[in-house]
């Protein structure tokens, strides 16, 4: 996976493209990418220890309900899949949401409550605020809570409603969407997929479209992180996710967001980049890997989302792509034993 490009220089980069503006400076809408939003839930059970009446209280990251209450996180953060409507729901009684859509609170830290120790779109917010810009006005976020279904479940009206108003409230300015990882992906699917818009609608409202390290065509360590756990070096996404890779991974395994972020096999090929004492995995041996680590949901999700942008079409507006360079980043994972439904997390 792309490591998250330093604040400093995603600052930069976007004022470089907002200069472009000659009158009133582009408002922004943040996207953020796979977890990098806060989440909030309201569980409903009898547990004493994980009831919160009919309250939502901070989940994600809330190290004291992901960890030492896990018994709570094992409940309330894997989705359940519905056969009879292809669709994925919370458990019963559980009900998850992303805290002020439209703000930018919750994806400048992912840890309200703990001293905002994990940083996110902070520093490039404050910069923006620092020279003018507004909260909630001129500077905003589109979180969200998962990846397919975005026009059913009205992520994608929000974010053409936010968009609009910004450009009425802003003196008909353009928008700039400035998107992460996951975001890219996302926007690109509402650029090209949303019936909602047409090519007048982008050409009025869409100023530059900037992408910072998106997931165009998958990473590899993905795919480790719902095997075995991720184990490389931690950014600020995932230092959570490696202290408790142990019992987060099966709720991984539960997420349809996860597999859009798989090599892409038009891109990678029959490249293997897993590797066992007796086998090799690419991008065309999804449904066999999932299979020998019996986890059926993973490969049933990738089929859900690996079409929701195919073929990379034209976004059809202004957009810069921004990338880091020197970084490591893996692109091969080896295995000192066979993967099976028993040994593959931990290993």
């Amino acid at each position: 996976m792309m490591q998250l490009l330093t604040l400093v220089v995603i600052s930069v980069a976007v004022v470089i493209l907002l200069e472009q503006c000659e009158a009133t400076p582009s408002p922004i809408v943040l996207i953020p990418g796979v977890m990098g939003s806060q989440l909030q839930v309201k569980d409903q059970t009898a547990s004493k220890l994980c009831s919160t009446g009919h309250k939502y209280k901070d989940l994600w990251i809330s190290p004291l309900r992901v960890t030492l209450h896990n018994i709570c996180a094992k409940r309330e953060l894997p989705l359940r899949y519905d056969a009879n409507t292809n669709s994925y729901h919370n458990n019963t009684k559980v009900e998850i949401h992303v805290p002020g859509f439209g703000g930018t609170s919750s994806v400048e830290y992912l840890n309200p409550g703990l001293m905002n120790t994990l940083p996110y779109f902070h520093d490039t917010v404050k910069y923006f605020v620092d020279r003018s810009y507004k909260r909630g006005k001129t500077i905003r976020g589109a979180e969200r809570l998962a990846a397919d279904e975005l026009d059913k479940r009205g992520y994608f009206h929000r974010l053409k409603t936010m968009i609009e108003d910004m450009y009425k409230t802003n003196g008909n300015t353009k928008v700039t969407l400035v998107v992460h990882s996951m975001g890219g992906l996302v926007f690109l699917h509402f650029l090209t997929g949303f019936s909602g818009i047409n090519q007048a609608w982008k050409d009025k409202y869409i100023h530059v479209y900037v992408t910072l390290s998106a997931a165009w065509s998958g990473g590899a360590a993905t795919v480790q992180s719902v095997i075995s756990g991720y184990h490389g070096i931690p950014d600020l996404l995932l230092f959570a996710y490696n202290l408790i890779s142990n019992f987060i991974v099966p709720i991984g395994r539960t997420f349809e967001s996860i597999p859009w972020l798989f090599p892409k096999a038009s891109v990678f090929g029959n490249v293997a980049f897993i590797s066992t004492p007796s086998k090799t995995y690419s991008a065309n041996d999804y449904e066999q890997l999932f299979r020998d680590i019996n986890a059926p949901n993973i490969y049933r999700a990738f089929q859900g989302v690996q079409g929701l942008v195919s073929d990379y079409p034209a976004p059809n507006v202004p957009t810069y792509c921004f990338y880091g360079v020197g970084v490591p980043t893996p692109e091969k994972f080896t295995y000192s034993k066979d993967l099976t439904p028993s040994n593959a997390i931990g290993l």
